[in-house]
């Protein structure tokens, strides 16, 4: 329930505010001065507040000013007392959303406190819009700049591979056993190399959905080939397990390469926080057939600190995440809803045994066929999942 935060040093006054409040199905806290309301303001994070202007010691006007220094969209209304114009125009010029007289109108109270909502959920939307267009302006930056640095690599390194054949051929080299296999060894480097910089530039210049009949593991095997050397910097334990011969998906394979990528992320990023890179992690894609054949099973099975109880359902919500301040933007999860959905499969979470959990997606065999609220399908998954 929302809550609303009333401050007045009339007892009476600010327990009657509060019983009329929560009629209205409000959570309400009261205060008697500036000190506890700045106490119970910063512990609860209360939307609304009604504050009384006139308080012994620090009045209103200055419990608004620190109101707003804590939580900028907290709405607070300041009560005065009949002539009081002068503070009530001061109060809104420190942000107050509105200013009340004594005697309170109560119905008409509540009826600007549901408009101090609505504004607040106005505010709300158009923040997530503008962040929304800051990520996918930074997307784009990202993928311009994979694009062309993975096109400027190219060439340099189309020269090196030319100049270390040349080097192997030369007869100072075949003579020298322990030499040329040194040499080798940075060959074999440089062609993975070359393999990365050729898969960057493909991923980076296939932004649009771009339908076709795929194998569902090369952007799994793709995805984890990126990411594997980043992986084993970390002391994770990483590898993959795909079934072999599924049949082909209709898919979008750089967009299935997206939701894999953010699986991986946060599966590292879940086992550095238990592990902290001291060994223990492991981290496993796979693939498998469902078991009615309706479709194929994507996932990604990891040892790392457990989704917290509560947050099951928000996992695929934009811009939620579990993540420190600056370690993630709640996106991933959520665009990757959106590919899966789009491919009609089902994209979720489960709790495995030996305290590992598994990310997953499906994707159906017939592309017209919606795998979301099939029941069918969802026991299928649930006969798979258990035998993990």
């Amino acid at each position: 329930m929302a809550k609303i935060l009333v401050v007045d040093d009339e007892k009476i006054i600010r327990e009657r505010m509060k019983s009329l409040l929560e009629l209205e199905d409000y959570t309400v806290f009261i205060a008697a001065n500036g000190l506890e309301t700045l106490e119970i303001f910063s512990r609860e994070h209360p939307e609304i507040a009604i504050v009384d202007v006139k308080m012994p010691g620090m009045d209103g006007i200055e419990v608004l000013g620190r109101m707003k220094v804590l939580d900028p969209d907290c709405e607070v209304f300041i009560v005065t007392g009949h002539g009081g114009v002068e503070t009530a125009v001061q109060a809104l010029h420190k942000g107050a959303f509105d200013y009340v007289t004594k005697p309170i109108e109560f119905d008409e109270l509540t009826l600007n406190i549901k408009r101090a909502f609505e504004r607040q959920k106005m505010h709300e939307q158009l923040k997530s819009q503008q962040a929304q267009i800051v990520q996918a302006a930074k997307l784009t930056a990202v993928g311009q700049l994979g694009a062309g640095v993975a096109h400027e690599m190219n060439q340099p390194l189309m020269a090196i591979s030319a100049y270390m054949e040349s080097v192997l051929l030369h007869k100072a080299i075949s003579e020298n056993g322990d030499l040329k296999e040194k040499l080798i060894k940075l060959k074999d480097q440089l062609v993975r190399l070359g393999t990365i910089v050729k898969r960057m530039h493909e991923y980076a210049g296939n932004r649009h959905a771009q339908m076709s009949i795929e194998d569902v593991n090369r952007p799994v095997q793709d995805g984890f080939f990126l990411f594997r050397q980043q992986l084993e910097d970390r002391n994770i334990r990483a590898k993959v397990d795909l079934e072999e011969n599924l049949p082909k998906i209709y898919m979008d394979r750089y967009q299935v390469q997206d939701v894999i990528i953010n699986f991986i992320v946060n599966a590292r990023d879940a086992l550095e926080e238990r592990y902290h890179q001291d060994g223990g992690s492991e981290l496993t894609l796979i693939t498998r057939k469902l078991p009615g054949e309706s479709g194929v099973l994507i996932g990604l099975i990891d040892n790392g600190i457990a989704v917290k109880a509560g947050t099951e359902q928000d996992l695929f919500n934009p811009f939620f995440t579990t993540k420190a301040p600056g370690k993630g933007t709640g996106l991933g999860l959520s665009v990757s809803y959106g590919i899966i959905k789009n491919h009609n499969g089902v994209i979720s979470f489960a709790p495995l045994k030996n305290d590992r959990k598994i990310f997953y997606f499906t994707l159906p065999f017939d592309k017209d066929k919606p795998m979301a609220g099939d029941s069918e399908v969802a026991e299928q998954v649930k006969a798979l999942i258990e035998t993990l």
